[in-house]
């Protein structure tokens, strides 16, 4: 127990600030905490605004200087509903695995109805999803991983209990 309380809105500020410099550095493809923090603030904070908008604040922060694309609107809608997810199930494991499956699915349907790299039929669609398996193994550990950090980590430093809403 290091700390007894932290301030709200003192933690949303170095969540974002965190996760903007993690973008920023380099790091493996979808080796991420982004989808984690939606996962933790889901489920740790009481504030709605909080819950959902921390990802999405930090992910517009790092667009500005990584660049904006024609992703954003699926991503940032999927990270929403990672937190909402994460609302519901309450749970670290199952929100985990729901949100990177959610995270697969409507990125890499973005990614086929975009790309003209792949045909707009069922081998198009087959072929996008195959090859992004890769990722997805990367997404699926990295949300585990940086999941259970958090809440472990702010329990410990805090000595606030895992699920209980601050």
């Amino acid at each position: 127990m290091i700390l007894s309380k932290i301030n709200n809105k003192f933690l949303v500020l170095i969540i974002i600030f965190l996760l903007v410099i993690f973008r920023l550095i380099p790091h493996p493809p979808n080796f991420s905490p982004i989808l984690a923090v939606s996962i933790f603030a889901g489920i740790k904070f009481k504030n709605h605004f909080f819950a959902y908008m921390i990802p999405v604040f930090a992910m517009f922060i790092s667009d500005f200087f990584l660049g904006f694309h024609s992703g954003i609107f699926v991503i940032y809608t999927t990270l929403l509903f990672a937190a909402v997810l994460a609302r519901n199930f309450n749970k670290i494991h199952t929100a985990s695995i729901f949100s990177s499956c959610l995270f697969f699915l409507t990125t890499n349907f973005h990614v086929w109805i975009m790309s003209p790299s792949y045909s707009k039929d069922i081998l198009g669609f087959t072929e996008c999803f195959s090859l992004a398996i890769p990722f997805f193994g990367m997404t699926l550990l990295s949300t585990f991983f940086f999941s259970y950090s958090f809440f472990y980590v702010y329990s410990f430093i805090t000595s606030i209990p895992t699920y209980q809403k601050i």
